[in-house]
């Protein structure tokens, strides 16, 4: 009988002593309270096992006000426990917020802007910038080559014609070379739809048709070795197919081997069944100073809106300007 009533009230101890923890400020949780009731048990048992083997005990109250002792002395020790984690928590919180903040990275700094120069036909409606600057700084020397005011009037750069050369410059250190071709569709792109086409195809077909090596059975194939190649919609409505490519050298004062490469980037657009394209090439030892003028000078190509003075290439005309025009 004495063990139960002990119990019973150290569970009553704990229930008050719980209610005025929470109204302190409702701060132990659910599972800590599991915690502590268990402990309270364990602490009650321990009484009573006590009390029990205890012979002296004199009367039932005496031995309530023992085990109340003994039951608030295990809450006092639990909430003493419990606020020393919380106060840890705490200031591990407070060092996260007084911590320095990580420092930001630094920013990419933006490339400078290349000096460049602008080309613009109205007869063949196109437009390009090409660097005169180099990476280091270094000036580049440019010289007009060849320059057509029509497609009929350009000289062909295989032998069917198809592909002429309406623009060039050169610059003899290196030697670099930027040109714009004109040349109707090859046949691998022709029998297709124009929407169908990959920025690759084009390339391959425009590469193709300047080349001259061919197979045994008489086909022409290209001579480079496109690395990328890329398709783009314009704000116009004209799509740009943008690719790089490698192909085999001639020697120069730079690089006697008999072996050496060219780098190159090309962009190639089609308008009325004809492909305008502009490529600027280099020896691969230029490259790394070069690229970004040559990424630079394809990506500024624009066919522009025709004119009265326009000569549409295979159909030219006279090239007469009539007063009532």
């Amino acid at each position: 009988m004495a063990p139960v009533l002990a119990q019973n009230i150290v569970l009553h101890s704990s229930a008050r002593v719980g209610t005025a923890s929470t109204r302190r400020g409702r701060v132990v949780r659910a599972s800590s309270a599991r915690r502590e009731l268990s402990t309270t048990q364990v602490t009650a048992a321990r009484a009573n096992a006590a009390l029990a083997r205890d012979d002296n005990a004199s009367t039932a109250f005496g031995r309530r006000d023992a085990i109340a002792t003994i039951a608030v002395s295990a809450l006092a020790l639990a909430t003493r426990a419990k606020a020393a984690n919380a106060e840890e928590v705490s200031d591990a919180i407070d060092a996260a917020i007084d911590a320095p903040a990580a420092p930001a990275p630094a920013p990419t700094p933006t490339p400078r802007a290349l000096a460049t120069q602008r080309v613009a036909s109205e007869t063949l409606a196109y437009e390009f910038t090409y660097p005169v600057e180099a990476e280091s700084g270094k000036p580049i020397s440019w010289a007009v080559s060849r320059e057509r005011d029509t497609y009929s009037s350009a000289e062909p750069m295989s032998p069917n014609a198809r592909q002429r050369i309406v623009y060039e410059l050169l610059s003899f250190k290196g030697p670099l070379t930027t040109v714009v071709t004109v040349s109707n569709t090859p046949p691998a792109l022709e029998a297709r739809d124009k929407s169908e086409w990959t920025a690759r195809e084009v390339a391959n077909a425009v590469l193709s048709d300047k080349a001259t090596g061919r197979v045994a059975s008489g086909q022409r194939v290209s001579l480079a070795e496109v690395d990328n190649a890329k398709k783009q919609v314009m704000e116009n409505g004209d799509t740009h197919y943008y690719y790089e490519y490698i192909s085999q050298g001639s020697p120069n004062l730079r690089e006697p081997e008999a072996t050496t490469f060219r780098h190159s980037y090309g962009v190639t657009v089609e308008r009325g069944g004809y492909l305008y394209t502009l490529s600027s090439s280099a020896p691969e030892i230029y490259w790394d100073e070069l690229s970004r003028g040559f990424d630079d000078s394809v990506k500024s190509f624009r066919l522009t809106k025709p004119t009265r003075k326009y000569r549409e290439p295979g159909n030219e005309g006279l090239g007469i300007s009539l007063p009532f025009q």
